[in-house]
């Protein structure tokens, strides 16, 4: 009797010990500058939903904004932008976007919904764009997600914030993503393209001499492509934790 009272005692201990080991979904993660994102879970991947827009590095270094055109073309390290280089351009998501990807003004910062735009070199560099505890994803934790909403033809469309200018297809595990489409800035020329109607993404697969791997999605496709960006583009950045 006292045996199988201690095998039932051992048994109830390992299962506390077992659910006192598994880490609660957190609700928000915090970059640096004390800006919050909320988090998604996406089979066992913990996502950002918002993308990044830190101006500092993990140390506390700050993450130079350039909005000289050919400064942003030039340089050869970490570097950030707002899309058009305008702090003062308003965006919500009720708002209407026009066909040639101006937009609306309401109550909030381009920034904060959009995020900022990186250059390759701000995602590379050692001293870490992501917060704590997270990363800037694989091309291997990229397709892990894109597997996890049924591949690269219909992912993009789960993924969607629901602000597009397309319909989106519903699929309740990957709701609150909320991808936008941020556009993006040339490296050759500084100049920016396709704001509310592509969303574009580093990831941290390079490939070629001078280029990395996006992940890209299309207004009026459902699918997620992969396209080689040369290192100056500016592209929107999402974190995975680690």
């Amino acid at each position: 009797m006292h045996m199988k009272t201690a095998r039932y005692l051992t048994l109830f201990i390992l299962i506390i010990a077992t659910q006192a080991c598994r880490k609660p979904t957190p609700a928000v993660v915090t970059d640096i500058d004390g800006n919050t994102y909320p988090v998604i879970k996406i089979g066992n991947q913990y996502w950002m939903a918002q993308n990044l827009r830190v101006t500092r590095y993990r140390n506390g270094d700050s993450i130079p904004y350039i909005t000289d055109t050919p400064a942003w073309s030039n340089t050869r390290t970490g570097a950030r932008c707002n899309y058009n280089n305008d702090t003062s351009l308003l965006w919500h998501p009720t708002s209407t976007i026009a066909g040639n990807g101006s937009i609306i003004a309401d109550s909030t910062p381009v920034k904060q919904f959009y995020g900022c735009l990186y250059n390759w070199y701000a995602i590379s560099d050692p001293r870490q764009l992501a917060p704590t505890g997270w990363h800037i994803p694989t091309a291997a934790e990229l397709g892990t997600l894109v597997k996890n909403l049924r591949g690269d033809t219909v992912a993009g469309a789960y993924l969607k914030a629901t602000s597009w200018n397309t319909a989106r297809l519903h699929m309740p595990t990957a709701d609150g993503f909320n991808a936008l489409p941020g556009g993006y800035r040339m490296g050759n020329d500084g100049s920016f393209h396709t704001l509310g109607s592509n969303g574009y993404w580093w990831h941290t697969h390079g490939s070629y001499e001078l280029f990395a791997w996006s992940p890209r999605f299309y207004s009026t496709f459902a699918d997620v492509k992969r396209d080689p960006q040369y290192y100056t583009y500016g592209l929107s950045v999402r974190c995975i934790k680690d």
